[in-house]
């Protein structure tokens, strides 16, 4: 097995102890970027869309082991853009902003 090279993405970095150690947890960061976006008037990655899909996916996987066939998925929906380095280094940086006001 080869490992991939260590990608240095913002959310990559430990932020949280564990019992195990350090370990990364940006767990909202998705809420977050949604809270933002609507505060910006822009579209946010979660969209109904995206969640119904969702759903249609896990029920389909429900379905399928039930009745041991392929089942057809009844929705669609665009793949949201990633939250790249830029955007979410943008995240974190608001959020210490926040922090920085509240104090």
């Amino acid at each position: 097995i080869k490992k991939l090279p260590k990608w240095k993405h913002p959310f990559g970095v430990a932020n949280q102890m564990h019992s195990h150690g350090m370990m990364a947890n940006y767990r909202t960061a998705g809420l977050a970027d949604m809270a933002l976006a609507i505060t910006e008037g822009r579209p946010h990655r979660c969209s109904m869309e995206l969640a119904l899909h969702a759903v249609d996916v896990m029920t389909g996987m429900l379905r399928s082991g039930a009745s041991g066939k392929f089942v057809a998925m009844q929705t669609t929906c665009e793949r949201p853009a990633a939250l790249g380095v830029k955007d979410a280094e943008g995240l974190l940086a608001k959020k210490k902003g926040l922090l920085a006001k509240k104090k």
